[in-house]
């Protein structure tokens, strides 16, 4: 109950949100069934699930935004939780198109003439699950295939106001902490955003936090 105390107090400042370009990052969870998104700020206790997540940033690159997630459980009990990241533009456009490649296991987003990637990984595991969704889709809960078991609707891709989500899945034995890395590139082109990606999925261990 100390690290509950301390996540509750007021000692820590909450950061601001880093948004590289004109795409934003939205951490949130999704624990039996229920969905939640961290809109304002990167700290946050949920205390009815005895769930916390932080979020640091680093820099690493001017053309990229890392993100370093750790995700406690503060319960003794096994649990299995799902950690989910939420893109989308700043401002919308019917010119935006953004897309999942299958082959290079990314999510493309592309904005005027900027193109953004998308990616992340939990414990060295890739990302798996993910989906791109209309932005009215987010808070009617119809992101969701099946809610109960948190499995996404896939779509592949969409034009215009939409946003991407993938699903880390985190199995907990008792009380520890998950960390899992997430980031966006921005570029003019798709290979020099790929050869940031692999570099960053060779060199995540060697990121200090």
């Amino acid at each position: 109950m100390n690290t509950l105390n301390w996540i509750r107090s007021d000692v820590y400042e909450e950061m601001e949100q880093a948004v590289k370009g004109k795409l934003r990052m939205i951490p949130g969870l999704w624990i039996d069934g229920k969905t939640y998104w961290m809109e304002n700020g990167y700290k946050k206790l949920f205390p009815e699930e005895k769930i916390s997540v932080y979020v640091k940033t680093n820099n690493v690159h001017s053309k990229i935004a890392f993100f370093k997630c750790f995700i406690t459980n503060h319960d003794d009990r096994p649990r299995k939780v799902k950690l989910l990241i939420q893109h989308k533009h700043e401002c919308s456009s019917r010119e935006h198109f953004s897309f999942i490649s299958p082959a290079e296991n990314v999510i493309f987003h592309m904005a005027d003439s900027k193109v953004f990637l998308v990616n992340g990984q939990l414990n060295g595991k890739k990302m798996t699950e993910c989906s791109i969704q209309p932005y009215w889709n987010l808070y009617s809960d119809q992101i969701w295939n099946c809610r109960n078991k948190g499995i996404l609707k896939y779509y592949p891709m969409a034009k215009g106001n939409a946003i991407s989500i993938f699903a880390l899945t985190i199995d907990f034995g008792g009380k520890e902490t998950a960390e899992a890395e997430t980031w966006i590139i921005n570029g003019e082109s798709k290979s020099e955003l790929l050869q940031y990606n692999q570099l960053l999925l060779k060199k995540r261990t060697s990121i200090s936090i």
